[in-house]
């Protein structure tokens, strides 16, 4: 694959990769398993609120 396919969809493979584990994690895993699915859950929606919410930025401009 060219590199303008990983530009445009290599985050949201990586997304969807993480929250795929944390899935995974918390359903099948105990102990380190729950850290991990907090942690992969967790950072995806993180990162969304910070793009989402930063001063300056219109949607679409």
């Amino acid at each position: 694959m060219n590199s303008r396919f990983w530009q445009l969809w290599g985050w949201p493979i990586a997304c969807g990769l993480l929250s795929a584990t944390g899935l995974l994690s918390a359903l099948f895993s105990d102990g380190w398993g729950d850290a991990w699915s907090w942690l992969a859950l967790g950072l995806p929606v993180l990162t969304m609120a910070w793009l989402g919410w930063r001063p300056g930025q219109t949607g679409g401009r």
